[in-house]
């Protein structure tokens, strides 16, 4: 299938002539996103509808950590609403898996707009600004919703999710790596040697070391993945879309964060660091999340049998 193919079949251009296919073609050409980077978020600028190819897309209002709002498919584009109004996009849209992407310069689409008729140009400002009043209040509506849940979801503590929320989302993203015929790593997480760390610098130096933790998975995984604190010094992650080698590098990342992470006490004085032992395993046809979180123990048991500080799959 050509470019042009490709093209004519998303929704911005489906049953647009072969002609304005090829000028756009021949002022645009397509580029690669990576898994993980971010295509668009406010307080940058943006230039460009950007027509997705291949691949999928999510989107986020107020922060990437907030709830994806929607995943975005392939054919659709983003973009269009800063480009009729002149203003920073409102949203972070970040690939959740390997995408391609082709850039349409606002000028290009702006004449084509203006070519087909002024009253077309006016009705999108008009969809545009309506649009746009209708999702702030969706986002206020939707935060107000997340403060309740977010007690509910959250692990007080460290600030990631907590098990009940696990437990709600584990099946969900294994379900959906299934359909998409695609690998998940898990990555079960011990703090090394913590009832001593606890019994030396005391309960509330313990918590900090777990909150430090915390700060190195949210600093160290994409915005798609899932940081869990699965009970007491465990935690767990699932990287969804990650094959093994892929797992093992995001693995070794984390447990190098932590190494080098600075603690301190609630008062800002220096505590002693820590390190953290790492177990993976990946998801197979019939995995479960029971057997991969049993797989990721057994792996997490042979990583302080060599010595903790390690990662083993």
């Amino acid at each position: 299938m050509t470019i042009s193919d490709e093209l004519a079949q998303t929704e911005l251009f489906y049953g647009v002539s072969q002609e304005i296919l090829s000028l756009v073609l021949a002022r645009a050409q397509p580029f690669d996103l990576p898994a993980g980077e971010l295509l668009l978020e406010p307080g940058r600028d943006n230039d460009c509808v950007y027509v997705l190819l291949t691949g999928r897309l999510g989107l986020h209002f107020e922060s990437l950590d907030s709830p994806e709002i929607r995943e975005l498919p392939q054919g659709v584009s983003v973009g269009e609403m800063s480009i009729i109004d002149g203003i920073q996009p409102s949203a972070y849209v970040v690939a959740k898996v390997d995408c391609r992407i082709l850039p349409v310069q606002r000028e290009l689409l702006k004449s084509l707009i203006a070519e087909a008729s002024p009253i077309a140009d006016n009705l999108l400002k008009l969809l545009s600004k309506w649009i746009r009043d209708s999702t702030q209040r969706i986002v206020q509506d939707r935060a107000q919703i997340w403060e309740l849940t977010n007690h509910a979801n959250v692990d007080p503590l460290t600030r990631l999710y907590n098990r009940r929320m696990l437990d709600n989302a584990f099946p969900r993203l294994l379900e959906q790596t299934v359909k998409g015929a695609l690998p998940l790593c898990v990555l079960l997480i011990d703090v090394d040697n913590f009832k001593k760390y606890n019994d030396t610098q005391g309960h509330l130096g313990g918590d900090q070391a777990l909150v430090a933790i915390g700060e190195v998975l949210k600093n160290s995984v994409r915005p798609y993945d899932f940081a869990t604190r699965y009970g007491g010094e465990e935690f767990l992650v699932i990287l969804p879309n990650t094959g093994l080698e892929e797992g093992i590098a995001a693995a070794e990342r984390i447990r190098n964060h932590a190494q080098i992470k600075s603690i301190t006490s609630v008062d800002g004085a220096a505590l002693p660091g820590i390190t953290i032992s790492i177990g993976l395993a990946m998801s197979v046809t019939e995995s479960t999340p029971q057997t991969l979180v049993a797989a990721a123990d057994a792996q997490l048991y042979r990583a302080k049998e060599a010595g903790r500080n390690c990662v083993r799959y």
